[in-house]
């Protein structure tokens, strides 16, 4: 080989390799991580409640470096963990669309605290704010609302530790880029001694927030947001079947939400007006015990309830007209444990579904996180992994699900 083509071929071969390195680490530089977010809710210490944040690969969960990340607040203790907020709430951490913020309960501290989001799924502590009430159990993040961004933080009142308190609900603006909540004046709106409030779900055209109710009768409330950020009452209505409401979803297509009624094994649907004015639609008989916890997927095609009696999960296919009378699909039975499930979230590739499991008791074998495989054909689900156990303290009972993709 002439010297002129021995030094073509270098340089070739030397490109190459360049051009090799330089898509490496282009293909490093934007690589997803696929994050699940779980609040530890730590009360018998305090100043240690935190979040545990996962990567999914695959289906297969490991911890994020730097996991738990301290809320510098302390969660909710119950002696009779059947009380405890992860059984009776939801939304008790929420993520924002763009990925960049968590908002995260402090039940016994009356704290919502902000971290800011890594592009590796890590959490920095950014701010915290007092919930105006106390035991905050849900936040409702509401990015589209005519205030801007905000939030619903819906306070409890059930902590064993606090007296006195009244069970409330109230508004806050929300700086995205520092995670500061800073209180609407004039926001709280009181509920019932013992009723228990448990979750601000926020519709997706952003202009409501549906508020359920648990106890002293139940209530699914639907109010307005005005441009300050307050709310006001549109109407309010009982469970169809059973004393109680538990657990709520909003179609993200149309104008319906679907809420359980846990005490007779029944799910109610609502329409509501483009005032927001709530409607029954339908009662659906659901084939498991004690439905409390639903969650649809973005297009609109599937809802997923949890049963946590019989431990179990129902698929419904809401679809076109199916919207407002659910087809069921498939009655899902968790592998055997005796957690019982609760907080369930669609992983953001729409291939898995995280079910939380917790201990009635608070006590051994502990709590777990289920990660069920969902059909991309029908929505249909598997599970062919064992479920990752929580490492909370002995008598702890974590809390909340979100997820995201960086």
């Amino acid at each position: 080989m002439s010297m002129s083509h021995a030094g073509r071929f270098v340089q070739r071969h030397r490109l190459g390799f360049l051009l090799t390195l330089a898509l490496i680490v282009s293909t490093a530089a934007v690589a997803q991580v696929n994050a699940v977010y779980i609040e530890s809710n730590i009360g018998q210490v305090q100043g240690k409640n935190s979040i545990y944040a996962y990567k999914n690969s695959a289906g297969v969960l490991t911890p994020i470096t730097g996991s738990p990340f301290k809320t510098n607040g302390s969660g909710v203790f119950e002696q009779n963990s059947v009380f405890s907020p992860g059984f009776q709430a939801d939304q008790e951490i929420v993520v924002n669309s763009s990925g960049t913020l968590l908002l995260a309960v402090n039940g016994d501290s009356d704290t919502i605290t902000s971290f800011g989001i890594n592009t590796d799924g890590s959490l920095v502590n950014l701010t915290s704010a007092n919930s105006n009430g106390q035991d905050p159990v849900s936040i409702g993040l509401d990015e589209t609302s005519p205030a801007g961004a905000m939030v619903t933080v819906v306070n409890q009142a059930d902590d064993p530790l606090q007296t006195g308190g009244i069970p409330n609900i109230n508004t806050f603006t929300l700086d995205e880029a520092t995670g500061v909540l800073t209180p609407v004046a004039g926001s709280t709106i009181n509920y019932p001694s013992g009723s228990l409030p448990a979750q601000a779900l926020v519709s997706p055209s952003g202009k409501f927030v549906f508020v359920v109710q648990f106890m002293s009768g139940g209530l699914f409330t639907s109010y307005s947001v005005g441009s300050t950020g307050l709310l006001t009452t549109v109407n309010s209505m009982i469970p169809v079947r059973g004393p109680v409401f538990l657990g709520a979803t909003a179609h993200p297509k149309q104008r319906a939400v679907y809420v359980g009624m846990p005490a007779v094994n029944q799910m109610a649907v609502y329409t509501y007006s483009t005032g927001g004015t709530l409607a029954f639609a339908k009662d659906i008989v659901d084939p498991g015990s004690l439905i409390c916890w639903l969650t649809t997927d973005p297009g609109g095609n599937h809802l997923y309830t949890v049963e946590t009696g019989t431990r179990t999960v129902t698929l419904y296919n809401i679809s076109g007209s199916n919207y407002l009378k659910p087809l069921q699909v498939q009655h899902f039975t968790l592998k055997p444990g005796t957690d019982e499930p609760t907080n369930v979230k669609l992983d953001p590739t729409g291939q898995f579904l995280y079910v939380l499991g917790l201990q009635p008791n608070g006590q051994t074998p502990g709590n777990f996180l289920h990660v069920l495989n969902v059909s991309s054909v029908d929505g249909s689900l598997t599970e062919t992994s064992n479920p990752l156990k929580i490492p909370v303290h002995a008598g702890e009972v974590p809390m909340g699900l979100a997820v995201v993709m960086k």
